[in-house]
């Protein structure tokens, strides 16, 4: 028996297939069937047009596409021998930017994609606002509105911002923007507080066992709840292999996760597989969507990752109580949101705005010939591109974007991360929301 199910609330459209034996999930197909080509229309063009071109790639982490390609372009001079060094204050302004969507995207993926299905499945049992209704949820979108501010203090505009160049940034921010990105960004954070943790940020940073969540008195709190009497702390489980290639602020570094073995990874051992897509065989293929693997092996990236790999005291304690499964996954995108508002907080404490934002150096060569990678942490996980340039112009453009690590395919002798973790399943509600918990972009992975 197969069943169709259309993935609703995601970014751009996907469709899962599901195979069943016995009342149990045996196979699950993940189709994105749109394609957007940007890798093409970037072919022949001037190296920094990639500037221009790929914010487009996506509306939700159109800041991360340029950052990673940005960092592709710096390598393409610096394999050349031209030093690009950045002043600090260009450094910190390019990660609050990126803090600011990431924070953004989380908000928006549990406030719109994951407390939906979990009121669906309440039965009232558990206080929950009622999502597009009650007071939280239009508080939520201002939460939203007020950091995605934030970062366009520094980026000009949200989405599709095309504020980086070799050497820096394009902005030269005054105190008066950092004062404003400071009361944008406390808005955000009396929201979370409030709403979300139910204690301030530094008191959650504290928390080391997940036992502690239960008694905060909040909307996390409640969605544990929930998860934990749908079974979902027990459900969704892959291989427990974790990937971070673009490093984190907690650790500089590209690190992989054995379960909870730490040690380090290196971009060049990541490849790409056409398996299953219309790349490879037009008639056979059924999506639009490559596969990412490292040294020919399926990892899970994303806040997850990155936290398993910086040995968050709190995602250890989940993990060791239930694994790599739905409810660790959850509580670890939501953890991280504390992070980074942590973080942004001392950015912008100590930034340094006498300094220089751009360093162009002196003689940039126009007609080079070179080729570059540019590797970050976007909110989803690990985010590459790759670019080969000849004479100035774009020869090839790579993106390996977060969602073909965790939402590829594989076979069902050797299936993706999101297809081990709905395999053996009972239920279609249950493989959608384990399938959300991934987050879907479909406009990021069909290049």
């Amino acid at each position: 028996m197969t069943t169709k199910e259309i993935i609703e609330r995601v970014e751009g459209e996907a469709t899962l297939e599901l195979e069943w034996d016995h009342d149990k999930i045996s196979y699950a197909k993940i189709k994105f069937a749109n394609y957007r080509a940007i890798e093409k229309i970037l072919q022949e063009r001037h190296l920094l047009d990639a500037l221009m071109v790929t914010p487009r790639v996506c509306g939700i982490c159109s800041h991360s596409h340029v950052n990673a390609s940005i960092l592709a372009i710096e390598d393409c001079y610096r394999n050349l021998g031209i030093d690009i060094t950045l002043t600090q204050k260009a450094q910190y302004l390019r990660e609050l930017i990126l803090n600011a969507e990431k924070i953004q995207n989380h908000i928006k993926w549990f406030y719109f994609l994951i407390l939906p299905e979990l009121f669906k499945m309440n039965q009232k049992k558990f206080v929950l606002s009622e999502p597009f209704r009650d007071k939280e949820w239009f508080e939520a979108q201002q939460a939203i509105t007020n950091i995605l501010k934030m970062g366009s203090l520094f980026s000009g505009q949200w989405p599709h911002g095309s504020y980086v160049m070799p050497g820096g940034v394009t902005c030269d921010p005054i105190n008066s923007d950092v004062i404003n990105a400071k009361n944008h960004l406390i808005k955000v954070k009396d929201f979370c507080e409030e709403r979300l943790y139910g204690c301030s940020i530094e008191e959650f940073l504290a928390i080391e066992s997940m036992q502690d969540i239960i008694n905060m008195d909040s909307t996390l709190e409640h969605a544990v709840y929930i998860m934990k009497e749908k079974g979902f702390h027990q459900t969704g489980k892959s291989y427990d292999r974790f990937l971070t290639l673009g490093g984190y602020t907690h650790c500089d570094a590209a690190l992989k996760v054995f379960k909870t073995r730490v040690v380090k990874a290196d971009v060049k051992f990541v490849e790409e597989s056409l398996e299953n897509s219309f790349f490879q065989e037009k008639t056979k293929g059924f999506t639009y969507s490559k596969s990412a693997l490292y040294k020919k092996m399926f990892y899970e990236v994303g806040p997850l990752s990155r936290l398993m790999a910086s040995k968050d005291a709190l995602i250890r304690d989940c993990h060791r109580r239930c694994a790599d499964s739905t409810i660790t996954r959850i509580v670890a995108r939501i953890k991280e949101i504390a992070i980074l508002i942590q973080r942004s907080e001392m950015l912008l404490d100590n930034i340094d705005i006498r300094q220089k934002s751009l360093q162009t150096p002196k003689k940039l060569p126009k007609n080079i010939t070179s080729h570059g990678v540019g590797v970050i942490e976007a909110a989803r996980g690990s985010l590459i591109h790759k670019v080969e340039v000849e004479n100035g112009l774009i020869k090839s453009y790579d993106i390996i974007p977060p969602t073909v690590w965790n939402l590829g395919n594989g076979s069902p002798t050797n299936p993706s991360i999101a297809q081990k973790a709905i395999i053996g399943l009972d239920s279609v509600e249950a493989a959608d929301f384990i399938f959300k918990s991934f987050d879907i972009c479909s406009v990021c992975t069909t290049q």
